[in-house]
């Protein structure tokens, strides 16, 4: 049995600023699911780096801008 093991990447949140105007709404939103300060697994990058895949306070994965983190 072969197992593929790759290291986690932790990020923390260093802002909770809203980035994301759904249509029909007056407030931006995007970041309910983040918590100021906490670590969290980043498990992919896309959009050139511009996004990060985060596994969030739901403990779903979704995108949220790379500039809301920092390495830790």
């Amino acid at each position: 049995m072969t197992t593929s093991w790759q290291p986690t990447t932790l990020v923390q949140c260093v802002s909770v600023r809203p980035w994301l105007l759904l249509p029909g709404e007056e407030e931006p939103c995007g970041c309910h699911d983040l918590t100021l300060g906490r670590i969290y697994e980043m498990i992919g990058v896309e959009a050139d780096g511009a996004f990060y895949r985060i596994i969030d306070d739901s403990n779903d994965d979704y995108l949220y801008p790379a500039a809301l983190f920092r390495p830790v």
